[in-house]
């Protein structure tokens, strides 16, 4: 008998109690809660009402006669079978118990019947995925959401891991394939099919970025892995987790703003991109001392020299693909120059002649971008001038950007270059608003969280503008769907494209010739033909370089 008594204390250990709980489904411990609360309101009521008959009524009622007067009552199925009361006692008591039928209508019901109702109405959520030859997203903390932009412009299958379930129905409510789950899981992994992926991307916070990376690796050793960080402060940790790729796009735009910069200043340096053997592609910015300021587009090209062709330019906002010979340049004009690269690098030099020897930068920011900015001119003879909200170390001036005393302070008048790197959109444009009108000379280069407002900072006065989703969307699509991106890191991308949809006619006649992306040169028979007009015949295994935003080279490609 002991040894049973013992068992049975085992059987009912308060931690298999506790497991056995938490099994249940919320609205039936919700359920069991309500249905003790309940029983123990009743039982107390009618101890206490049993007491008030007795002591102020005078009366002298069984008990069960009590119960049934207080269940009638909170029910109000019966009530006032016992009235009328003649004490105030009495009367009060009944007061609160009828008052009290109130909570149970209003407060318990809904407690109760709440979880029931959003299980049903809910959409079931997904936690596992029949899939082979994908890619698994975990996450979409920085640039998941341009990658998939990627993947569904190039037909490429993938799923996504999100983390809770409000993000997994937001989600499935896309249209975008989805499991819930933890990505710091193996099980989720395997409920991904990770041993059939061709990739897997982890684009989480930088704290859980190298439990999920271990995750993987404890199931397949050999799928690649890329992964998105902010600081990097945690690549050695990923590399010896086993990551393929460590990426870090805020950095990576940062490098590209001090390369621009530096190209500026330096007449020596070159920003051109080398897109073939003898090919090259460059963003030239015009200021109103370059020489070739008010100079129509067929004297730039003529005295460029024979190949340069100018395939498009920034105006008011916009990107104008093989604008017209007679257009006229000016301080507001970036053009796109495409040709030989000795005479594109001539022509940089000579739109950079004459800018001061002793360039002043000031840097609205100092995050991870304004920081990389600085110190990727430490070594230049620019003086970097840094503000912003909070004191620092390499803090210049403390102070709101969006103001017009801040700039002033920093002097933004006799600034060469204005590099906005704030994190808000909405500010940095109205710091490009403020400092186009204060210094009209000035070159301003943006950094922006959001592709959908960069015309609004070009219309707010930006001279250069570097979107963090579109680079970081193109170093991902290079990294993990090995595209051929040319160039990632300027205004537009640069692609290289199979001919084969278009082979047997004139470039006029196709996809290409409708739309707004410009085709620098074509690849054929391992000679690169440059002199591409509208009735150039495309041939079946010619390669075409074209170069536009990532929207329309998304949808020239889908």
């Amino acid at each position: 008998m002991g040894r049973s008594l013992a068992e049975l204390g085992r059987w009912i250990a308060p931690s298999r109690v506790t497991s056995a709980w938490s099994q249940l489904a919320l609205w039936q411990r919700r359920a069991l809660n309500t249905i003790l609360a309940v029983t123990a309101l009743l039982l107390a009521s009618s101890v206490l009402y049993h007491y008030v008959m007795i002591t102020f009524e005078g009366r002298s009622p069984t008990y069960s006669h009590s119960l049934q007067v207080v269940i009638e009552t909170y029910t109000g199925t019966g009530y006032g079978s016992d009235a009328p009361w003649e004490s105030s006692i009495a009367n009060t008591f009944v007061s609160i118990m009828d008052l009290s039928t109130f909570l149970v209508l209003f407060i318990v019901v809904p407690y109760v019947f709440r979880p029931v109702l959003e299980s049903a109405l809910s959409p079931v959520v997904p936690t596992s995925i029949d899939r082979s030859d994908h890619v698994i997203v975990c996450g979409i903390a920085q640039q998941g959401t341009r990658l998939i932009e990627e993947f569904e412009s190039q037909d490429v299958d993938y799923v996504v891991v999100a983390e809770t379930e409000d993000e997994t129905i937001d989600l499935m409510e896309a249209d975008v394939p989805v499991i819930y789950g933890d990505p710091t899981s193996a099980e989720t992994h395997r409920q991904a099919c990770i041993d059939d992926a061709r990739a897997v991307v982890i684009d989480t916070e930088d704290s859980q970025s190298v439990s999920a990376l271990l995750a993987i690796r404890a199931i397949d050793e050999t799928v690649r892995t890329v992964v998105l960080v902010d600081n990097l402060e945690r690549e050695r940790h990923l590399r010896y987790a086993g990551a393929d790729r460590v990426l870090t796009p805020r950095h990576l735009l940062g490098r590209r703003i001090a390369e621009r910069i530096s190209t500026e200043i330096t007449p020596t340096r070159s920003d051109s991109v080398r897109l073939g053997e003898d090919l090259s592609i460059v963003e030239l910015t015009v200021f109103e001392e370059s020489p070739i300021h008010g100079e129509s587009l067929g004297e730039i090209e003529a005295t460029a020299g024979q190949t340069v062709t100018v395939i498009g330019l920034w105006k008011d906002g916009r990107f104008l693909e093989s604008p017209p010979g007679e257009t006229t340049v000016d301080e507001d004009t970036v053009l796109l120059a495409a040709g030989r690269e000795q005479e594109v690098r001539r022509l940089e030099t000579e739109t950079y002649r004459g800018r001061e020897i002793e360039p002043t930068v000031v840097i609205a920011g100092d995050g991870v971008v304004g920081s990389t900015v600085r110190q990727g001119l430490e070594r230049s003879t620019a003086d970097c001038l840094v503000v912003d909200i909070e004191a620092g170390e390499n803090v210049t001036v403390v102070g709101d950007v969006t103001e017009e005393g801040t700039l002033e302070r920093v002097s933004i008048d006799e600034s060469t270059v204005f590099v906005v790197t704030i994190s808000d959109d909405d500010e940095a444009i109205l710091s490009t608003l403020l400092a186009n009108e204060l210094a009209a000379d000035t070159d301003i280069i943006v950094r922006l969280n959001h592709d959908t407002n960069e015309m609004k900072a070009r219309r707010a006065g930006a001279d250069y503008v570097l979107s963090l989703p579109e680079m970081s969307g193109r170093v991902l699509a290079q990294e993990v769907l090995h595209e051929d991106v040319l160039s990632y890191s300027r205004q537009l991308k640069a692609i290289r494209i199979d001919a084969e949809p278009f082979a047997g006619r004139a470039l006029g006649e196709t996809d290409l010739g409708e739309s707004d992306c410009a085709v620098v040169a074509v690849e054929r028979g391992g000679a690169l033909i440059t002199d591409v007009a509208s009735n150039f015949g495309i041939r079946d295994g010619d390669r075409i370089l074209v170069v536009g935003s990532d929207e329309d080279i998304d949808a020239l490609t889908s």
